[in-house]
């Protein structure tokens, strides 16, 4: 029997491991093709909001699928802060 829960649990996490994979190949061909370094190009303020929501989503996937509730309670904790560091830069650059 298929276990529905896990299922959609799990798929947060790789939704966001996908989000994250997908947003650092775009961030190494544009890197490669301005000739400027990864890291250079990561810090510039479009791809910082992709990493923390799928920093945000691979913590809350992995909280709902972990074992102990120690575990559930420290992936939610860093869950919550990816996804608060993700709307406080938001909004920040809606002001701006």
């Amino acid at each position: 029997m298929i276990d529905w829960p896990l299922v959609l649990s799990s798929a947060v996490w790789i939704s966001g491991a996908a989000l994250a994979l997908a947003t650092l190949s775009y961030a190494s061909w544009f890197a490669s093709l301005r000739g400027e370094r990864l890291r250079v190009v990561l810090q510039q303020s479009g791809y910082q909001p992709a990493l923390l929501a799928a920093a945000g989503l691979i913590c809350l996937g992995l909280g709902l699928t972990a074992a102990t509730w120690l575990e559930t309670v420290l992936w939610l904790i860093l869950a919550v802060l990816s996804l608060i560091s993700l709307w406080r830069r938001v909004r920040r650059k809606k002001t701006l």
